[in-house]
């Protein structure tokens, strides 16, 4: 009797040490790692905010499980079941597909994006100038265009056709390619260049930490010499006029081309160039 009532006053004793204000030590039990430190203040949009519901209406079918749809407005996705294999959707959609998933968008001119394994693409709204699709993920994919429609790789760059099937393949995790499996040709805009696709033709496009966006053509060449250096540049520069050099400053976007190098600064960042020998002034 004595050692059942020592076991009951003893658990008695415990239980408050298991939660509510007897739990020991009092306060925030987390030591290590502490909470996590916002980057940014605020928080940069996201996609609802970014691609905002537009008026096409177009059709997503799931092929092949998983695959989920976040529609325009919508602060969460949901999975396409088996019994509801379609979904009328507006631009500003998002879709995902996982390993093993299998999702198509249907335009109604007849373009289509099948998105194979793990991927993940918005549908942007063509009457606001924006790609008809942006591809944020891919693994594979297989890319049916129309009248000239527009998509945006992963990277940013952009491809335009009226024709299909592209297959879009990520090789590796800093490497995609673009086959034009068509009859016909397509056209990719990356950076400053653009490159034809020809039927039967491949391009590889590198994913680094510059992006592949098109960039606007920044005019035409202008060039300067002095004392046996000479450089020529294009787009937003600025001369710095100062005795016994070359100088530009960066106002927009451009490019330098001077003793061999291909030059890109940031804006109201210099550069100067002086004969070799030649010794910077004192200040």
């Amino acid at each position: 009797m004595k050692a059942a009532r020592a076991l009951s006053l003893a658990g008695l004793m415990l239980l408050p040490g298991c939660g509510g204000p007897w739990r020991w030590p009092w306060g925030n039990t987390q030591r290590w790692p502490g909470p996590m430190e916002p980057l940014v203040e605020p928080l940069p949009k996201g996609d609802r905010e970014l691609y905002l519901e537009g008026p096409e209406e177009l059709l997503v079918l799931r092929h092949a499980d998983p695959c989920q749809v976040r529609p325009a407005g919508y602060p969460s996705s949901f999975p396409l079941s088996f019994y509801k294999k379609t979904l009328r959707v507006h631009s500003g959609t998002c879709v995902y597909t996982a390993p093993g998933g299998r999702l198509e968008v249907l335009w109604p001119n007849g373009s289509s994006i099948m998105l194979n394994g793990r991927g993940a693409g918005i549908i942007g709204s063509k009457s606001r100038g924006e790609p008809a699709f942006v591809f944020q993920q891919v693994e594979r994919a297989e890319i049916q265009l129309q009248e000239r429609d527009q998509v945006e790789l992963v990277g940013g760059a952009r491809l335009s056709a009226s024709g299909g099937p592209f297959l879009l393949e990520l090789l590796q995790s800093d490497l995609l390619r673009l086959k034009n499996q068509s009859k016909g040709a397509g056209d990719v805009a990356y950076r400053s260049s653009v490159f034809h696709l020809e039927p039967g033709q491949i391009v590889d496009l590198p994913l680094g930490t510059t992006p592949g966006t098109p960039r606007p053509d920044a005019g035409p060449w202008q060039t300067a010499s002095s004392e046996g250096i000479s450089i020529e540049w294009q787009g937003a520069l600025e001369r710095i006029d100062e005795p016994g050099l070359l100088g530009l400053r960066a106002t927009g976007e451009h490019e330098i081309r001077a003793l061999g190098l291909r030059l890109r600064l940031e804006r109201d960042e210099e550069v100067r160039f002086r004969p070799l020998g030649d010794q910077p002034a004192r200040r």
